[in-house]
């Protein structure tokens, strides 16, 4: 009789683990897939918390919701195209010398290529000369793995550029009907489970828009930083650089790396001497150690609290499934996903070990 039970609570047991695993390979298979649909998604998401407080604000000078959606919307798109016309002239200088960039790095790449390839040959004149070492090599030219690895989630640019298209609909929908959709969400759980959703989507909306404005500012104060010492130097297209080089400051861990980088590569083509791209490391350097440890704490919050370890997991993973935006979107998913955890009783666990500590 004992015996019969364990094995029914085995059983039992399997069965639920199994169908879990299932259900965790769906939803795997399914962020894949449909990458570019769930990117779209989130970004519409975040957007619509970012500009919420508008709309509410508008409410409260007795603006009807759906026309301050409208205006917020407005605004937003305004400024963006006032930045892009702001950098327009620059930009367009920038695409026009591009080739020439280009052409220069294609010759250093080719150069090293050249240089492995030589010590690769003499390394392995050692071999005997059989024949079946004397076969002719066939090269099959693929294409390139920055290239992949920027395109993997979104698709083709075509495709991303439609579904991209549609955010700015998204996001008005989602702020018209914010009402109904938080309670109409809220009322799917049973009564006892309620008051747990809502503390969940509160601390959510929150890290939010304390994540996004206050990297926002870091980028702006990490620009202004930086933009003199560009200037100062006379590195082409100085504010796009120090523009550049603030956003992928913003990237954790490789940040520094991914701002250096940009930068450089003009300066090698520009200048003949060491002195500006000896400046152009330190200032980026610099900084780095300021956005890192001053600017992010005091303006980003302590809603984003998350360990060393899990912002690398979450990096490596989301990285692997959607290319260039999992990297910039695995820190708010793992930050949301804390949330989760940190307002679930049974869950609490986890989110301790998603976070600093004390």
């Amino acid at each position: 009789m004992l015996e019969t039970k364990l094995s029914q609570t085995f059983s039992t047991v399997a069965s639920s683990t199994s169908l879990r695993i299932i259900a965790a390979a769906i939803v795997l298979i399914c962020l894949y897939f449909a990458s570019s649909v769930v990117i779209t998604l989130i970004c519409a998401i975040l957007i619509a918390f970012v500009l919420d407080p508008g709309v509410v604000l508008l409410e409260r000078l007795h603006v009807p919701r759906w026309f301050g959606s409208v205006v917020v919307i407005l605004l937003a798109l305004g400024l963006v195209c006032l930045l892009i016309y702001l950098l327009y002239d620059r930009a367009t200088t920038f695409v026009r010398d591009l080739p020439a960039f280009t052409a220069k790095i294609k010759q250093i790449t080719v150069y090293f290529q050249n240089l492995f390839s030589h010590i690769r040959q003499s390394t392995s004149s050692i071999a005997s000369s059989s024949p079946e070492n004397n076969l002719p090599a066939i090269r099959v030219q693929q294409e390139s793995g920055w290239t992949r690895f920027l395109l993997r989630g979104i698709g083709s640019i075509y495709a991303f550029s439609m579904t991209v298209m549609f955010i700015p609909f998204l996001v008005f929908f989602m702020l018209t009907a914010k009402r109904h959709l938080y309670f109409s969400t809220v009322n799917l759980f049973p009564p006892e489970h309620r008051q747990e959703v809502e503390n969940i989507f509160n601390a959510i909306a929150q890290m939010i828009r304390e994540y996004v404005f206050g990297n926002f500012l870091v980028a702006a104060i990490s620009m202004a930083l930086i933009a003199p010492v560009y200037l100062a130097i006379h590195l082409r297209y100085a504010l796009i650089l120090a523009g550049l080089s603030a956003v992928v400051d913003l990237v954790p861990y490789i940040g520094v790396a991914l701002a250096t980088l940009p930068p450089l590569l003009v300066a090698l083509m520009q200048f003949n001497k060491a002195t500006p791209i000896i400046v152009i490391a330190i200032a980026v350097a610099v900084v780095h150690f300021i956005s890192i440890n001053i600017l992010t704490p005091k303006l980003v919050g302590g809603r984003v609290r998350l360990n060393a370890l899990a912002v690398t997991v979450a990096m490596m993973f989301w990285g692997w499934l959607w290319g260039a935006m999992g990297l910039i979107l695995a820190v708010p998913i793992m930050a949301a996903l804390k949330a989760v955890c940190d307002n679930l009783p049974r869950l609490k666990s986890i989110g301790y070990w998603l976070g600093e500590g004390s």
